[in-house]
Order: structure tokens, then sequence, then C-alpha cells
């Protein structure tokens, strides 16, 4: 069983629509549609994006954290 790398991009104030549209098409840009090399869990407080591949999640998290 393959362990999922977990990056969570919490909501902060000021956040908008925009914002998260941006980070989330920029998601299916690098890695495809979320089943493939990554899947979401939105919560009211954050959103955890989990990775397959450890080295994709880094690549995430230099972008949006």
């Amino acid at each position: 069983m393959q362990v999922a790398t977990k990056v969570r991009i919490p909501f902060r104030w000021g956040n908008t629509i925009t914002s998260w549209n941006e980070t989330c098409i920029w998601a299916i840009e690098q890695f495809g549609l979320p089943g493939d090399k990554f899947t979401t869990n939105p919560t009211e407080d954050y959103m955890d994006f989990y990775f397959k591949d450890e080295k994709d999640a880094i690549h995430f998290s230099l972008r949006w954290l």
C-alpha cells in the first residue's frame, strides 16, 4: 500500500474564490485531474491535497506554501 503525502493549505482571512480557483487550476494543469496523481479533501478551515508521489507534493508546496 502506497502512503500519500499530505499538503494542507489553510483558508486565510482575505482568501477569495478567485485565489482558490487559481490554486486548484494550477494543480490540475501540473498534475492532471484529481484521482490519478493526487486527491483533495476540502473542509471549512483548510484544503488537504494528498499526492501519491512525494516529489509532486514538494513541487506543490514550493508554489503554494
